[in-house]
């Protein structure tokens, strides 16, 4: 994941640099446009989910669109990945040895087999920007915005050996707690966007607020069944965004970068 993070910085910068160096002050402060989304953050959980996971690193993308400023709600579409390292729910207890506690493989030797979290949620949202202090240099104030989508999450199995054949077959269906449903998301923070198009970032918290439901039919370690089961799934995220603005100019129906 390290990649991934190393990646879209590069990315965000080197497009941006290109894509928007050519605007006019004019015209990226009075015009309405199409915002790429690019962001990372990270997050802790609370509610029920505490009770599987811990701390969770987050990359993620979004589109939408913006009325010029001060004028009406921004909409938009979001989507994020959330990786950790923390899983309190040690689903492969019943398989693993008393006294290494590790996976015997089919080689006969031991595995570290390891658990991972993995989530995903994408949110249709609406929003705007509360002004804040002097707006000469940029637009620029207290952001908010509030958003309905889909939240999912499980355990993920990582056997890096491949020798834990009895883990990688529709076995760790029954072991991986697929979990999804309808969330809620908010947003408060600091958003800036510069008169001439180059800046343009935000930085807040991100509320997530799920009512999901587990859809495993059969849970094998635990030998039980919890399917359709009800969560309250709460996280508490971080995030820092960066725009790539593409500004629509009305009177040619072109859209300049």
């Amino acid at each position: 994941m390290k990649n991934c993070y190393s990646l879209l910085t590069f990315f965000c910068c080197s497009f941006s640099f290109v894509c928007l160096w050519g605007q006019s002050k004019a015209f990226a402060n009075d015009k309405k446009g199409i915002f790429i989304d690019l962001n990372l953050g990270a997050g802790i959980p609370f509610g029920e989910l505490k009770e599987r996971f811990g701390f969770h690193q987050i990359i993620g993308g979004g589109l939408s669109y913006e009325p010029p400023p001060g004028r009406k709600l921004s909409f938009g579409l979001k989507y994020s990945f959330a990786f950790g390292n923390t899983v309190n729910e040690d689903v492969l207890a019943p398989y693993r040895t008393s006294d290494l506690g590790q996976v015997i493989g089919e080689d006969g030797l031991l595995n570290n087999v390891q658990l991972k979290e993995r989530a995903t949620w994408t949110h249709l949202y609406t929003g705007s920007i509360w002004p804040l202090g002097h707006q000469d240099v940029a637009i620029h104030g207290l952001s908010w915005r509030l958003g309905v989508g889909f939240l999912q999450h499980r355990i993920r199995i990582q056997d890096d050996a491949r020798s834990a054949t009895q883990l990688n077959s529709d076995f760790r269906k029954g072991l991986d707690r697929l979990t999804n449903g309808f969330s809620v998301l908010g947003f408060i923070g600091y958003e800036f966007r510069s008169h001439s198009g180059r800046v343009n970032f935000y930085s807040g918290f991100e509320p997530i607020l799920g009512f999901t439901e587990i859809r495993r039919s059969y849970n094998y370690d635990l030998q039980n069944s919890t399917l359709n089961k009800g969560r309250n799934d709460f996280m508490l995220n971080f995030k820092f965004g960066w725009y790539l603005p593409f500004f629509i100019k009305d009177d040619s129906a072109l859209i300049e970068y």
